[in-house]
């Protein structure tokens, strides 16, 4: 466990030594305080309801840039082959790039609550409702993160990568609006459960439900799995 610990400080150090980590944040964070600012200004809410799930589309489209340097950048520095020659197990290389990036993720939800300060100041919103939607937050971006990873292994390409895991996750984010064209109740009971739209919804609604927090975090474990399996077969 020593070396995924090491690996994930280097990869830690490697995102804020580069504009990509100071980028996405920024961009994040401007784009969550306006789409706030939005609902709680000049449409009145006083809940996170909204704001929470204009998060989880910004975090949709901004996941593949925080992803796609994972492996993709040691493919094209030609670090891969040394990274791969390290006493290390697959699953730990993969396991320490991968809480790199949820911390990127961890911090982005850290840097939103700063929102909450004049919501309580000014309203009354559930405390419970906005746990519940934060904690759906970090579960879809793990979720994101982990497919994000697995394409940055696959492709060798940071760019490739970045669209291939935009395309996918948009695929999870908006494969719940499909349910209206079937005529068969199953299929529909499938696209909606493979959307990462819908289970949001129940969080930001104060509903955590476990059939949603197992959808996440299977979909996470079968990425990390794959890239993974990816590893053990280049090597």
């Amino acid at each position: 466990m020593s070396g995924t610990l090491v690996l994930y400080h280097k990869e830690l150090a490697t995102y804020f030594r580069s504009p990509i980590a100071y980028f996405v944040v920024a961009v994040y964070l401007l784009g969550a305080g306006y789409f706030f600012l939005y609902n709680f200004v000049l449409r009145g809410e006083t809940t996170m309801a909204s704001t929470l799930q204009n998060m989880g589309i910004l975090l949709v489209t901004l996941a593949p840039l925080i992803s796609m340097r994972l492996f993709a950048a040691e493919y094209s520095a030609g670090t891969a082959e040394l990274l791969f020659t390290l006493p290390l197990r697959p699953w730990q290389i993969v396991l320490g790039k991968y809480l790199g990036a949820v911390t990127i993720l961890l911090l982005l939800a850290a840097g939103t609550m700063v929102d909450l300060v004049p919501l309580y100041l000014f309203g009354t919103p559930e405390t419970l409702t906005i746990v519940s939607g934060y904690l759906g937050f970090v579960l879809l971006g793990m979720a994101c993160l982990a497919i994000g990873e697995l394409f940055s292994a696959v492709t060798h390409n940071q760019i490739v990568a970045a669209l291939v895991t935009a395309a996918v996750l948009l695929a999870f984010w908006f494969v719940g609006h499909l349910q209206s064209f079937q005529a068969s109740a199953g299929l529909r009971g499938l696209l909606g459960y493979l959307s990462f739209a819908l289970h949001f919804a129940d969080f930001i609604q104060g509903l955590v439900r476990t059939e949603g927090v197992a959808f996440y975090l299977i979909v996470s474990a079968i990425a990390l799995t794959l890239t993974v399996g990816y590893l053990q077969w280049r090597r």
